[in-house]
């Protein structure tokens, strides 16, 4: 990591958020049922999704794939980042890395 654009950041006024491992699972997990659900809704659809709890414990319990950790590791990639380069390649590649793990 750089701590020096940290350490920039800091005295820019601006502050790093992360997010423990469980809460990246829990929204992954959530995210792959509103995938699941939306792709087998009808588009005139208007009753709610319901999300159950999932019965594959794959994503709940051990290590984070290792796409997601890389990405934790570069802030940067994020669209919430203004002027954030979404089309890079080694983030593209770690998008595709994980869809195909899911």
């Amino acid at each position: 990591r750089s701590y020096g654009a940290r350490l920039l950041g800091k005295l820019k006024g601006q502050q790093e958020l992360t997010v423990d491992d469980a809460v990246l699972r829990l929204l992954a997990v959530r995210q792959k049922q509103l995938l699941q659900a939306l792709d087998s809704r009808g588009h005139a659809a208007i009753n709610r999704i319901k999300l159950d709890t999932p019965p594959d414990q794959t994503w709940r319990e051990g290590k984070l794939p290792a796409a997601l950790s890389k990405a934790r590791a570069h802030p940067q990639w994020s669209s919430l980042n203004p002027g954030a380069r979404l089309s890079q390649a080694e983030r593209l590649e770690q998008i595709e890395a994980l869809v195909l793990e899911i």
